[in-house]
């Protein structure tokens, strides 16, 4: 999953994601979707118009995902003692219900 920024010509920023090629209007819940499938966010496309604080800010953002993630990865146990299922899985289910 990659998130694309753009910004118009009245310096309006919005955002689309591009999730296995196909680019949509960013949603969180598809965004936490694609996370918990893929587990990792690709490097950011920024197109013109931004400045170079707000290339590193959002290049900060996606990095700060990732290393969040993989921080889970490490730390979270493989299964849940009581049901068997894992964090992932409740928060698929979470996330579907929306």
């Amino acid at each position: 999953m990659k998130l694309i920024f753009k910004k118009d010509e009245e310096s309006q920023i919005s955002v689309v994601q591009d999730i296995d090629g196909k680019k949509q209007e960013f949603s969180y819940v598809d965004m936490i979707k694609a996370l918990i499938e893929s587990k990792k966010m690709e490097e950011p496309e920024i197109l013109e118009g931004f400045t170079v604080a707000e290339v590193t800010s959002i290049k900060r953002m996606v990095e700060f995902i990732n290393k969040e993630i993989e921080e889970k990865k490490e730390n979270a146990p493989a299964e849940d003692a009581v049901d068997g299922s894992t964090d992932d899985d409740e928060l698929s289910k979470m996330v579907d219900e929306l």
